[in-house]
C-alpha cells in the first residue's frame, strides 16, 4: 500500500498502472508514471482537455511506453456485433441518420464524495457530454468514421453549491445537465443527441440508427452503445433479434479473430480491457484503444463543448488540432497545461 504515485514509483515494484483517479489528476499522474517507465492504462476521458491528452500521449512516445485508454463499451460482445451488423453485413443499409435521446431527472448527489468533482468544470473537464458520453463519443466514431462539424445548445439547471470539494473547497455546480446536439460526419450521416437530467416529468430513453433498408434499436443505456444489445426491424418488416445478431456475428468470426477478440473466451468487456492492456505491453503492440482513439473520442465531446461556448458550429477537427479551445482554455489554464 503506498500514499503517493512517487511512493510506487521509488518503490520500483510495479511495471504498469491504471490510473482511476479523478479526471483533473489523470495528466499529471499518467506523465509522471510514463517518465518514471511504466506503461499506463488511462480511464477514459483520456485528458481532461485535448491537450492534457496530447501531453500523455507524447510522454508514452517520449518514453516508448503503451498508453492505454480504459473504454469497455467497444469491447462487449453485443456492440462488437452491432458494429459488425452496420458495417459488415449492412444489415439495416446504408446508414442515413441516428436519434439518441435520455431524459430523466436525477439530480447529482453532490454529498457524495464521488460526485463533488463531477460537477465542477475545472475539475472534472465537462459534464456528461464527457463524462458518460465519452464511451458514446468513442463507439459512434468506431462505427461510423471520421466526424465533420458539431452544433450544440447546452443548459446547466443545477448550480447549487458544493462544499468539500477537492482542490477548490467549495464551488457552485457549473456543467452542463441539458444538452442537444447535432453531429454530422463526413460520410452524411447525421446523429441527434440529447440528454437533461434536470426534467421532472416522463422519463425518455432511446436510440435507433436508420438506414436505408431498416433501422437498429440500442436496447441498453443510449450513450453506452449497443452494449446492452440490438434489435434491427428490417423494410421488408422482419425482426432480428440480438441473440439472433450475436449469434450470426461469432459464427462470422474465424479462431483466430475470436481469440484476438475474446481472448480465451472472456465476454467481459472489462476483463478482455485489462488483458488487451497486458498483452499490447508483453507483445510490443499498440493496445485496442490506444492514446490517439482516446484523444479522438475526447476531441469529439470538447466540439460540443466549444460549440455550446462559441455560439456555432465547429469543425471536429478543428478542436482535435487545438485550434478552437474557447471552453478548454481557462482549464488549461488553471492546470498549467
Amino acid at each position: 500500500m503506498f500514499g503517493s504515485v512517487q511512493d510506487l514509483i521509488a518503490a520500483r515494484c510495479a511495471d504498469a498502472a491504471d490510473i482511476c483517479a479523478p479526471h483533473y489528476a489523470h495528466h499529471g499522474l499518467a506523465i509522471d508514471l510514463l517518465n518514471a517507465g511504466l506503461h499506463v492504462l488511462v480511464e477514459k476521458p483520456l485528458g481532461i482537455t485535448v491537450r492534457a491528452s496530447k501531453a500523455i500521449i507524447a510522454a508514452g512516445r517520449r518514453n516508448r511506453r503503451v498508453v492505454a485508454t480504459a473504454e469497455q463499451v467497444r469491447r462487449c460482445q453485443n456492440s462488437r456485433a452491432a458494429k459488425w451488423a452496420i458495417n459488415t453485413r449492412k444489415l439495416i443499409g446504408d446508414v442515413r441518420f441516428a436519434i439518441v435521446q435520455a431524459v430523466d431527472n436525477g439530480p447529482f448527489n453532490y454529498d457524495s464524495s464521488q460526485f463533488k468533482w463531477r460537477g465542477i468544470n475545472l475539475l472534472v473537464g465537462g459534464g456528461m457530454i464527457m463524462d458518460s458520453g465519452a464511451h458514446f463519443t468513442d463507439m459512434i466514431q468506431h462505427v461510423f468514421g471520421d466526424v465533420d462539424e458539431v452544433s450544440c445548445d447546452m443548459r446547466t439547471f443545477d448550480t447549487r453549491m458544493i462544499t468539500d470539494v477537492p482542490v477548490l473547497g467549495q464551488a457552485p455546480a457549473d456543467v452542463e445537465d441539458t444538452w442537444h446536439i447535432v453531429i454530422r460526419f463526413k460520410s452524411g450521416l447525421l446523429v441527434n443527441w440529447a440528454y437533461c437530467r434536470s426534467a421532472p416529468g416522463h422519463k425518455l430513453a432511446n436510440a435507433i440508427y436508420y438506414g436505408s433498408q431498416g433501422s437498429l434499436r440500442d436496447l441498453g443505456f443510449p450513450f453506452h452503445c449497443f452494449q446492452g444489445g440490438s434489435e434491427a426491424l428490417l423494410a421488408d418488416g422482419s425482426k432480428l433479434s440480438n441473440a439472433e445478431i450475436v449469434e450470426q456475428y461469432m459464427q462470422s468470426l474465424s479462431a483466430a479473430e475470436r481469440q484476438r477478440l475474446f481472448p480465451y473466451g472472456c465476454l467481459d468487456c472489462f476483463g478482455i480491457e485489462v488483458w488487451d492492456f497486458v498483452d499490447a505491453i508483453r507483445s510490443d503492440r499498440s493496445p485496442e484503444m490506444d492514446g490517439p482513439a482516446g484523444l479522438h473520442a475526447k476531441a469529439l465531446s470538447e466540439a460540443c463543448f466549444e460549440s455550446a461556448t462559441l455560439g456555432r458550429p465547429v469543425k471536429y477537427d478543428s478542436v482535435l488540432s487545438g485550434r478552437v479551445r474557447a471552453f478548454q482554455k481557462p482549464i488549461d489554464d488553471f492546470w498549467k497545461l
